[in-house]
């Protein structure tokens, strides 16, 4: 008679929590995609100088939630990356995963406020303010990611596409998506995001595959 061995419950348990924090990862991930084509195709409402543009205010709130909850799950990745462990218990590694996380935590509350100064001109201190803040949020996403992300990918521990997603997250944040931002370009800037969101959907794979031990 054969013994079939199972895993304890808390692996198991562990396992489902990854994986469901991978889903949120690759949602996130299409979320953005969303978001970014949504704008592209959104008749201007407003002049170009409003913040909201080129929603109404009314609108522009469901955009800051929308994407306040996006980056809500991308948060949760990370946590699934940290969960995960690719990076083997590295110190850098988790060091930066953690400024990542409080990078999209920044992102969260910015884009709720966002939301609440719709009507407000690009030049007006608020606005000005929550740049600066989104941009500050930004960089903390981007250096984290580069430093755990180069770690990642020396442990060899992920294979595929998935493998490198951390570190092109943040490096598409700094070449291309920054970059565009301050070029004030509304479609540059929808693009480059969008590449940025595309690297969430493989990140989500890895994840949510490394509960399965694959």
């Amino acid at each position: 008679m054969s013994i079939r061995e199972t895993a304890p419950p808390s692996t198991v348990a562990a396992g489902d929590t990854v994986r469901r924090l991978g889903l949120a990862c690759a949602a996130s991930g299409v979320f953005g995609v969303l978001a970014g084509a949504t704008t592209l195709a959104y008749p201007p409402a407003v002049p170009d100088d409003q913040w909201s543009y080129p929603f109404p205010v009314g609108v522009q709130w469901a955009i800051g939630v929308a994407l306040a909850v996006t980056h809500a799950l991308t948060l949760a990745g990370f946590l699934g990356v940290l969960a995960a462990d690719p990076h083997r218990r590295s110190r850098a590694a988790i060091v930066g995963l953690w400024v990542v996380v409080l990078g999209y935590a920044v992102l969260s509350i910015c884009e709720l406020i966002s939301a609440a100064i719709g009507a407000e001109a690009n030049a007006s201190s608020a606005a000005v303010n929550l740049g600066s803040a989104f941009g500050v949020a930004s960089l903390l996403t981007a250096v984290g990611s580069v430093v755990a992300g180069v770690v990642i990918v020396r442990r060899n521990v992920w294979h595929g596409l998935g493998r490198w997603m951390v570190l092109a997250s943040g490096v598409v944040m700094i070449l291309l998506v920054t970059p565009a931002i301050i070029s004030g370009d509304l479609v540059l800037r929808m693009l480059a995001l969008t590449l940025w969101s595309l690297t969430f959907i493989p990140l989500g794979r890895a994840i949510s595959t490394s509960a399965r031990g694959e």
